[in-house]
């Protein structure tokens, strides 16, 4: 049986060139899953409804694995300093069969962006903290997942500050980063 997934995701991204940041912070920082590749699709409508909203439908491939997951905004959300979204996600079988599914349905493939991904958690008192790295082509960057104690805790701890916090997705960091340097909206792949 495959598993299901539905909760509030609150994280931050900061750009950072390593977790090296977290580990000279003196934070108790362990491998969960050791470097591996992604790769991403978005679906959308043809009008973009949920990009211009701010949700996501994203499949997901991780060596022969796929994940689903549909992220959505989370009214109010925008008084806090951290990203949060809601988040459903399920596991799926065969991740190519399901993108075709959807563009039966309607959805085309919007953007696909590639990462090399490591998992770690963070020991805080009793409770872990999710922290991932990722390698991008535009690119690295920390992701903090947890509540919004835990989260600003392990960022403040490890000498981020709230300016450092980048809110945008991967890909709207590509739209913003290929409008700034003036070249049509390219997918964000190695």
């Amino acid at each position: 049986m495959a598993k299901s997934n539905t909760h509030l995701e609150i994280e931050v991204k900061l750009a950072c060139d390593s977790v090296d940041a977290l580990r000279n912070a003196g934070l108790d920082l362990s491998i969960v899953k050791p470097r591996y590749f992604e790769d991403n699709w978005l679906f959308d409508f043809a009008d973009q409804r949920l990009f211009k909203t701010g949700a996501a439908l994203r499949v997901r491939k991780v060596e022969n694995q796929g994940l689903v997951t549909y992220k959505g905004i989370v009214m109010n959300s925008a008084t806090s300093p951290l990203k949060v979204r809601e988040e459903i996600e399920t596991e799926v079988a065969q991740p190519e069969h399901l993108a075709t599914l959807f563009e039966r349905l309607g959805l085309h493939r919007s953007f696909r962006y590639q990462k090399y991904r490591t998992d770690y958690r963070v020991k805080l008192a009793d409770k872990f903290v999710s922290v991932t790295f990722d390698e991008t082509p535009m690119g690295n960057f920390i992701e903090i997942e947890g509540d919004e104690t835990e989260v600003l805790a392990v960022m403040q701890a490890a000498g981020f500050r709230a300016e450092d916090i980048i809110r945008e997705s991967y890909p709207e960091l590509q739209v913003k980063r290929c409008r700034e340097i003036g070249i049509p909206v390219k997918d964000l792949v190695f």
